[in-house]
Formats: structure tokens, sequence, C-alpha cells
């Protein structure tokens, strides 16, 4: 069934939730689940108050057994140390290993290494306690990890060393697909952790750091990986932050692909033509717009995005990332300016 009108999702980042309301994303949020739930129930109930009237929160919400686990896992199990703060998603810090030592990596045994033993008992502990798990586990995208690994000589190296630069991104790709298929298996997911904007059943790959190449790197480095996580992964997404127009038409070469989420200033209508009608398109609102601008401004920002959507009936629209100060008014102008001007059947 269509959605009646265009779909715009709202997201407030960490520090929104800990300056607004005390809830932290610390260690304590990821490694507790039932402190997890509890929070998200708060959450829940926090957004139906202050939101409810454009259709955000939920005022009885039920306990969700979700697992989440931020874009730590695989950085982590190649050795990188992870920093939680209050108001922050967490953060691998890089490895920056030698040439030797790159070359000596092998795909690691995932599921015997911190932190995938304890995310393996905590969807241990909540199956058996609600009967179900839910979420999934990021796998982070093959260059963001090569990069948490390397550090940026990774840059350095698709000039002068790829024979290091396709050793690492081979690692970083089989570590990831076997990531996928481990935790797909159990919740039937692999894009919530990611996107809310995706169907939750497809693979979704976030490509955070690929607007920094050129579409001649990304083709020669990065596409034959992604293809390679795409066949034995799909349906595949992607999500792109930042302009994905350089690096465009790389990813329509990518093989599965069903979802594309694309960053503020990208060229959406290009980027409909160029996947063709039957991908679907999330475009998203800069987080400074959202801050910065007036509800008028945000509402023109929401008609432009959907003028040049079409097909709108897979084309979705996100203000991810919306930080402490962000006016309640210009949330609710998206929303209503997406539920109004946004029908589908009028369009």
């Amino acid at each position: 069934m269509e959605d009646k009108h265009i779909p715009l999702g709202v997201g407030f980042y960490p520090d929104w939730w800990h300056k607004d309301y005390g809830i932290s994303f610390d260690r304590e949020y990821y490694l507790s689940p039932e402190t997890r739930i509890e929070a998200r129930m708060e959450m829940d109930r926090t957004l139906h108050e202050r939101f409810g009237d454009v259709g955000l929160g939920d005022p009885n919400p039920r306990p969700k057994p979700f697992i989440t686990a931020g874009m730590i896992t695989l950085p982590a199990i190649f050795g990188c140390e992870i920093v939680y703060e209050k108001e922050a998603l967490p953060w691998a810090m890089p490895l920056n290993l030698p040439d030797e030592e790159v070359m000596k990596l092998e795909v690691p045994d995932i599921f015997r290494a911190w932190p995938m033993t304890e995310w393996i008992k905590q969807m241990d502990y909540l199956k058996e306690k609600y009967g179900k798990v839910t979420g999934d586990i990021n796998t982070t995208g093959v260059q963001n990890l090569a990069l948490k690994i390397r550090g940026e000589q990774l840059y350095i190296d698709y000039f002068e060393n790829p024979d290091l630069c396709h050793h690492l991104l081979r690692i970083c790709t089989e570590s990831i697909i076997r990531l996928f298929h481990f935790v797909h298996k159990i919740t039937g997911t692999g894009a919530m952790d990611v996107t809310p904007m995706a169907d939750p059943r497809m693979f979704c790959i976030p490509n955070c750091t690929v607007e920094q190449i050129s579409l001649k790197t990304y083709e020669e480095f990065l596409l034959p990986y992604d293809n390679r996580i795409a066949d034995a992964c799909h349906p595949l997404a992607i999500h792109h932050c930042g302009s994905v127009n350089q690096v465009l038409d790389g990813y329509a070469k990518i093989r599965h692909l069903e979802f594309a989420e694309i960053g503020f200033g990208s060229d959406v209508k290009r980027a409909r033509h160029v996947f063709g009608p039957d991908v679907a398109v999330n475009a998203r609102i800069s987080p400074v717009l959202m801050k910065n601008g007036t509800p008028g401004e945000v509402a023109a920002e929401v008609r432009g995005l959907i003028a040049q959507g079409a097909p709108l009936r897979n084309f979705s629209i996100d203000t991810v990332g919306l930080t402490h100060g962000t006016p309640d008014e210009n949330v609710k102008a998206a929303r209503r300016t997406a539920a109004e001007y946004g029908r589908i059947e009028e369009r």
C-alpha cells in the first residue's frame, strides 16, 4: 500500500535528548538492554508530549527488546579504542596501522571478540525475556572501516599503494558480510541501526566517508567491494552522507540496489533519474537549516525536495541530526508540509 503523503522522518541527536531531558547515550545505554529499553520508552512518551500534534511519539509505549550498537562493532574488533559520551554517538579512534601490520591482517573471528560477545549475550537475554529481539548492528561501510584501521593514510594509499588498499578493503568487506549474515538471521533486519527510512529488512551500508573521494577512486577501489557485499547481502541499501553528486554514477553500478539515502546538497532530480524509478530515494534536510532557518524556509526546502522527488511512491525525506536548540516550530513545519503539500495522489 502506498503512503498517502511523503514520509518525513525526524531524528534528534543525543545532545538534544541529554540537554533537554537528561537521557544519556553513554556506555550504559549500549551495554545495559533494560536501561536502553526504558530510555526508548521515555523518548517515545516525550516525543508525543512535544510533537504529538504532528504524529511523533507514542503516549503509551510498550517495551521494545532491541539491539543497537552505533558504528563501533567492527572497529572495536580490529582493536580501536571506543569513546562513549552522554551527548554523542560512540566513536572509534583510528588505529593508524603501519604498512606491515595492515598486510598481516586477516578476517577476525568476529563472534569471539568484544563487543560482539556482548551483543550476542544481549540478544540471548532479550529473546529469553521478551520472546524476540529486534534491531540490528551497524556494520559500518567498507571505506569507513578501512579508515578506522589505516587512518587517513588510506587516501594516499589509493595512489601510492593500491595493493595494500585492496588487501585491506577485502578484509573489511568479508568482515562486514559475516556480521550482516549473523545478525540478519536472528533479527530479520539489516538497516534499522543505520536509517529508519529504509525497509528494515534490507542490508544497509553506511558510506559516510565516500563523499571525500572522486568517482574514479570510488569505481576503482570501492565499487567492487560494495558489489561483493551486494551479491552476498541483498536487497541492498546505501546510506551516503553529504552530496552524492560526485559518485552518483558509481552508485548506479551497484547491483541489487533498492534504496539510497542521499545527503543534503544532492541533486535529487538527477539522482532519481540515474538510479531509476525502482530504487527508493530518501533525501535529507540540513540540520543547520533546521536549527537556524525559519519555519517558512524549512517548509520551502521540503517543497523543493518533493518537487524533485518523482516518482513519489518511493520517495522520502529525513531531518536527521537535529541538535539542541532546534526550534520545535521548524520540526512541525517540516512534518506539516510533507503531510499537506506532499500528498502523493495529488502529484
